[in-house]
Parts: structure tokens; sequence; C-alpha cells
């Protein structure tokens, strides 16, 4: 799944999906890349509890992009509530949450869901991600429409396609990865 994602104003390769008819997801979003000062900001939000940084990031994100038109509403990317559980709650909601103030546009944390704990991403090599989120997510309801899926960060964009794959069983007819920051 190696497409383009564009980040504040450059393209970079990343395996976020793209409009390719094989992918599940159209072409990401970003405007920042995962560097000082933003990892930073990132980690406060992540793993020090800081909350209203996420909304900052996503109203931040909102301003800075376009919404695809149709749009019905914003996903974040769901934690299994093992993790949600641990951490009190899920970073990605928070970002989604900003940027559907600046759209205008509800967040459904309805809508996906994760099946099973995953281990972390960050700690896996490139060609390990896809396996360790492969199946995680399911969807329920009726997804029809155009929806944004949102994470925190992307590397590979593992998560995301997976993602986006459950969405798009739901008869999603299309999704819009957004994410805080590329790694």
């Amino acid at each position: 799944l190696i497409c383009r994602l564009e980040s504040a104003g450059a393209d970079r390769e990343a395996g976020l999906g793209c409009s390719h008819p094989e992918h599940e997801a159209e072409r990401g979003r970003s405007l920042f890349w995962m560097e000082p000062p933003l990892d930073a900001v990132i980690h406060t939000l992540k793993y020090d509890g800081r909350r209203p940084v996420g909304r900052a990031l996503g109203r931040m994100m909102g301003r800075g992009i376009a919404p695809p038109p149709d749009l019905r509403g914003i996903i974040p990317l769901p934690l299994h509530r093992t993790r949600r559980r641990e951490r009190g709650y899920n970073q990605a909601a928070d970002i989604a949450r900003g940027v559907a103030e600046a759209w205008r546009v509800p967040v459904r944390e309805d809508l996906l869901f994760r099946n099973r704990p995953t281990r972390v991403q960050a700690k896996l090599r490139a060609e390990d991600r896809p396996r360790n989120v492969a199946g995680v997510f399911r969807a329920g309801g009726d997804l029809e429409g155009v929806w944004a899926l949102v994470d925190d960060v992307a590397t590979t964009g593992s998560t995301l396609s997976e993602g986006a794959k459950a969405l798009r069983g739901a008869r999603a007819d299309r999704v819009f990865p957004l994410v805080g920051a590329l790694a």
C-alpha cells in the first residue's frame, strides 16, 4: 500500500492508501511531520494526559485542510478497550473533536471498533505492522457516504488502511485518512 500522502504542501512516500481500486482509502492528509517540536506535542497528548492538546491540534488541522465534499462525519481510530482503560481516553478522538469543530461535522465513535488488542505499532518493524493489525477492526451501522478517519500518527499507514477496510466493508463510499503527523 505505498501511495503518496500529502503533508505541509509537500509529497512524501507513505503506506497510507490511496484512490487505487485495490486500496481501501483515498489519499490521506496531514499538516505536520513527526519531528520537533510536534513530536513532543504528540507525546504529551498520548502519554501525559494532555487532552486539550489533541483538540487544539485537531482545530489547526481542520483550518489547514479542506474537508472532502459531502463529508458525513469523522471517525477516530479506536483503541482496544484494555488500552483505553489504561490510558483513560483515546487521543485520536480528541484530535477528531478539534477537526469536527473546524469542519462543523459530527464525530462518530460508535461506528468503528477494535476486535482484539494489538502490540504497540511504534515498537514493531515496518514489515511486521500490517500483520499486527490485520482484521483488527469491525464497523457497525450504515456507513454509506464519505467519512474522515482520524489518527494521531501514521508511519506505514497499516492501522489506517485496516480501519478504512472495515469502513468500506460497511458500505462507506470513500474514506479520507487524516493524521496529526507523519513519521
